[in-house]
């Protein structure tokens, strides 16, 4: 008996909107998001998920120059959506034909203007068996949503409408993963950062911020509680630390772990092959920021500036619930439970 070839899957990041709500100065997906755009954001956690391939859909914004600078893993194929005005459902039906042809079994979808979803989210949904699944958070389901290939004729082919329409016709059909991110889209210029956020961060960290920053993660109020630097400093100077905690209790808690010996524990318990892994996935997704042309002094290392061992759990923790897959981070968040 010939064995039966294995399933794949493709993330679909419908990036084909004209985003009219937005009034900043670029179109909203190629908006300034950190140190890259929300494009480029919410693409960097579809690839860094693991995909087999990533189908980004395009309409009438040019959005190449996003596609060129996000990180990841997964290949990356561009589809242009002529009847994108036509509403989201042809853009769904695009990035599905385009993930039927390249023989795909599964479809995850997904929205280019969620630069906050982290990757763990689009794994979870992904590693599900049920023919729809869609991320619960705390405030509701929201994107992204898995797709079995039975169900792509079960969508609507018009209208301004996305998945939501199946998954409340199908019931029988959905299961839902409970899931931790940041699920908001952009839509108008204060989503990206506001004012409050601002002066929260500069509270926190006892000074104003030395570069432009972005919020990574956020707690269950809402405040910052991760921000991400760009590779570089606002004069210049390298920056290797891309996520950095500034939530006061957090950090004060890791210091309480770190004291009780937290940092020797946790690489004594975390094989040195599979830290070494994580610095350098960190490195990558932090240098892959850089232009290609920049000459100078750059950043180096991986989680904290190091490349081996377990310099600060803070920077650990912080790149973990960014989304990052980093064991110490693990490690901290399971034994934070010892620290009140």
């Amino acid at each position: 008996m010939v064995p039966s070839a294995p399933m794949t899957t493709a993330a679909v990041l419908l990036a084909a909107g004209r985003g009219l709500r937005f009034a900043g100065p670029t179109p909203k997906l190629l908006a300034p998001w950190g140190a890259t755009t929300v494009l480029g954001a919410a693409l960097s956690s579809a690839r860094s998920a693991g995909f087999d391939e990533v189908i980004v859909v395009e309409g009438e914004t040019n959005v190449e120059v996003a596609i060129a600078r996000s990180t990841g893993e997964s290949r990356v194929r561009l589809v242009h959506n002529a009847d994108s005005d036509d509403g989201q459902a042809t853009s769904i039906h695009c990035g599905l034909a385009a993930a039927a042809a390249s023989g795909h079994d599964i479809a995850v979808i997904g929205l280019g203007d969620q630069p906050a979803v982290p990757p763990a989210v689009w794994r979870a949904v992904a590693e599900t068996d049920s023919p729809i699944a869609v991320a619960r958070y705390p405030e509701g389901w929201r994107p992204p949503v898995r797709l079995n290939r039975s169900t792509w004729d079960l969508l609507p082919t018009t209208g301004d409408v996305g998945a939501r329409s199946l998954v409340e016709a199908r019931p029988d059909l959905v299961v839902e993963v409970p899931v931790e991110g940041d699920p908001r889209d952009v839509d108008h210029v204060e989503d990206l950062l506001t004012d409050a956020d601002v002066a929260y961060v500069r509270e926190c960290l006892g000074r104003p911020p030395r570069c432009a920053f972005t919020i990574a993660a956020r707690d269950e109020r809402g405040l910052p509680t991760v921000i991400e630097n760009p590779p570089f400093l606002d004069d210049g100077t390298p920056m290797p630390t891309r996520y950095w905690l500034v939530d006061p209790q957090l950090n004060r808690r890791i210091g309480t772990l770190e004291a009780a010996g937290g940092v020797n524990r946790s690489e004594a318990e975390i094989d040195a092959p599979t830290l070494a892994a994580a610095h350098q996935r960190y490195g990558a997704g932090r240098d892959a920021l850089i232009p290609v042309e920049y000459v100078g002094p750059r950043p180096s290392g991986g989680v904290g500036g190091t490349r081996v061992g377990v310099k600060c759990l803070h920077t650990h923790y912080a790149w973990f619930l960014s989304g990052g897959d980093d064991p110490v981070g693990e490690w901290v968040d399971r034994h934070l439970l010892e620290i009140l």
